[in-house]
């Protein structure tokens, strides 16, 4: 049983829905999901057109399920910290939870146990969960390399939620066995070049067809690896050099490199503040860092 604060924490997304057939169209051919509260469009814009196959999975069931599952495995939900925001009326949906309970230090960060969620009755998301860490320092989402620690699935009548959230357990312990890997990378020293040879291959990658880089189009997204390229400089600054007085000559880490690709996907300061998509962007983005993580020039950096 959730307690109080929990239960709290997902009124928002505790509305039910219900999936109807169009007039004039076939049911097979698609239906539609609507509210049923005072926020409902039974007579208005529904929340997502879907198929016939398509089979509801509610916020509440998937982000409280999830926080069952984890309580009753034994996580300490000490102190912890939860939200849960709606996007476009409803039909899109992310909880983060933080248990500061569950600590580990990588040089001198402090690092906290995170989970976050995802759900969507529009298709822009399946529902999907990470575990990962928040650091204290710089409040990055740490998000892990390890596929198990990563769950994503469609809303079709062979997904089963709750056998989903049985992973979570698994995924906890390989979350915590990757800090080993922290603390090596906050010691695996590497060059600019190296830095910039990774984000070239991997986040700073462009998205440009063959087409285009044959017509002479850059297969590197220029802006956004200098923004990358600034972020890792600040870090190194931080971490190993002299902080507000600049490097003065130190060599960066790939945990900088880390930090500063999780600071990236996190906070989005290269996109406008007023945009009305951010938490696509920064789902997106939190899947481009785990695909870095996952690379083979990761890996060589890694054991270099």
């Amino acid at each position: 049983m959730l307690d109080t604060k929990l239960q709290d924490a997902l009124q928002d997304v505790s509305f039910k829905i219900d999936v109807r057939d169009i007039q004039g169209i076939p049911s097979h051919m698609g239906r539609k999901i609507v509210r049923l509260d005072n926020l409902g469009a039974q007579d208005g814009d529904p929340l997502a057109i879907v198929g016939s196959r398509y089979k509801p999975i509610h916020h509440v069931d998937a982000f409280g399920g999830a926080l069952e599952a984890m309580k009753s495995g034994g996580l300490d939900f000490s102190n912890n910290e939860i939200t849960v925001n709606t996007y476009e009326n409803g039909a899109m949906a992310k909880m983060e939870l933080l248990l500061p309970a569950h600590h580990v230090q990588v040089g001198d960060h402090d690092l906290y146990l995170k989970f976050v969620a995802r759900n969507s009755y529009n298709a822009k998301w399946k529902f999907q969960s990470f575990f990962g860490w928040m650091n204290e320092v710089c409040f990055n989402t740490l998000v892990s390399g390890q596929k198990i620690a990563y769950t994503a699935n469609r809303h079709t009548t062979h997904f089963n939620v709750d056998a989903s959230n049985k992973k979570i357990q698994n995924a906890v312990t390989a979350i915590t066995d990757e800090t080993e890997s922290f603390k090596k990378w906050w010691d695996t020293k590497v060059e600019d070049e190296q830095v910039i040879d990774l984000f070239k291959t991997t986040i700073a990658k462009s998205q440009a067809n063959d087409i285009k880089i044959a017509s002479g189009q850059s297969d590197t997204n220029k802006k956004q690896l200098y923004h990358l390229m600034g972020l890792y400089d600040a870090e190194v600054a931080q971490i190993h050099g002299r902080g507000d007085y600049g490097r003065n000559g130190a060599k960066g880490s790939l945990w900088c490199a880390y930090q500063s690709a999780t600071a990236w996907s996190t906070h989005l300061g290269d996109v406008k503040s007023n945009s009305t998509n951010n938490h696509i962007v920064q789902q997106r983005r939190q899947n481009d860092v785990r695909s870095m993580i996952n690379s083979k020039k990761w890996k060589e950096l890694e054991v270099a």
